[in-house]
């Protein structure tokens, strides 16, 4: 697909670049790719910087995270999509691409041969912002053609996610027929895409869009999607946070301050569901603080005794679920309404 080409690999020494280092990577979770390559930009040796060292972030162009979710839980009739391989589609510049080079072999009975990527490469600093700002270029020609869905794309697309929202069907269907329209036209695929609305699940098989259960029965259990770190049960339009990840990290038993830290930082909680909970972890920590605990030591039999209660309520925390909707239980139109945050 002309996403890496081969290079020449004389005087590797003497030429200016970088030489990226990879490891396979295997997702049992995911749909689609689970086998994928990781490239690591930030590999260096002691003396010398990482390739992400050396490159310019560039500013972020991305809305608002917590202010995209909440958006995200205003309108009746929610859906998402995924914007495929969506760095590798835009081009390197060819001064560029002498800084993504890696080693590769077809037969291990060969000698390595030498590649360079020709795309935009996922994993090093620059590239959210080079995905955004091209994006958001493409968008503005569709200002005047598209203007809802031009508005729309602009403040829904975080990072290759798309997340959404629209009052009726037919408003929801429109606008996924012009967004596929324009991300074709930039070359692009939106993909996976996903509803709580049945009807426009149905709409959309007719006109041939991809969901992320096109090839499964309609009577197959779909999994919960993720939605920027939340999960969200389309069926049946709840959202919840999933302790999957938590729980493995959990399982290594070690009962530390410097471990209950770490805790804390892979909650992921941007909308606070999880705040009555979280709040009793914080304050096992700031007693870890207070009490000046050592990082490695052993807890005393008190805190010991509140970390175990605490952890071995995590397995329930599937069971907080909210609506995805704000007012999935109001019969009545309403023109308007207030959202107030304490």
């Amino acid at each position: 697909e002309g996403i890496a080409k081969r290079t020449s690999c004389d005087s590797l020494l003497d030429s200016q670049g970088f030489y990226l280092p990879h490891h396979a990577v295997i997702r049992s979770d995911k749909t689609t790719s689970r086998l994928r390559i990781v490239f690591d930009g930030s590999a260096h040796e002691d003396v010398h910087s990482s390739l992400n060292q050396s490159l310019y972030t560039g500013p972020n162009l991305h809305p608002n995270m917590l202010e995209l979710l909440l958006r995200f839980r205003k309108n009746p009739v929610a859906f998402t999509a995924h914007v495929k391989s969506a760095f590798l589609q835009i081009e390197l510049d060819l001064r560029d691409r002498y800084f993504t080079r890696f080693f590769w072999t077809d037969n291990w009975n060969n000698n390595p041969y030498v590649l360079n990527f020709t795309r935009v490469l996922f994993g090093l600093r620059p590239s959210p912002y080079l995905l955004a700002a091209t994006l958001k270029h493409h968008f503005r020609k569709y200002k005047e053609r598209y203007p809802h869905t031009f508005d729309l794309l602009n403040s829904s697309i975080y990072v290759d996610d798309f997340i959404c929202g629209r009052n009726d069907v037919p408003d929801a269907l429109r606008t996924t027929l012009e967004c596929l329209q324009i991300f074709s036209d930039a070359g692009m695929l939106l993909r996976k895409w996903r509803t709580n609305s049945k009807q426009l699940d149905f709409l959309w098989q007719q006109e041939g869009v991809e969901t992320e259960f096109s090839e499964t029965s309609a009577t197959d259990l779909k999994p919960p999607n993720k939605v920027l770190g939340l999960a969200w049960d389309s069926e049946k339009d709840l959202i919840y946070f999933d302790p999957k990840d938590l729980l493995k990290f959990m399982s290594r038993k070690t009962e530390s301050k410097r471990f209950i830290l770490s805790m804390v930082g892979r909650i992921f909680d941007p909308i606070g569901i999880l705040g009555p909970f979280v709040i009793k972890l914080k304050c096992l920590l700031q007693d870890l603080w207070t009490l000046g605990v050592d990082w490695d030591s052993e807890l005393s039999p008190k805190l010991l005794h509140k970390w175990q209660q605490w952890s071995s309520e995590a397995e329930g925390l599937t069971e907080i679920k909210i609506p995805r909707y704000y007012l999935g239980d109001v019969d009545q139109e309403l023109s308007s309404f207030d959202i107030h945050c304490f």
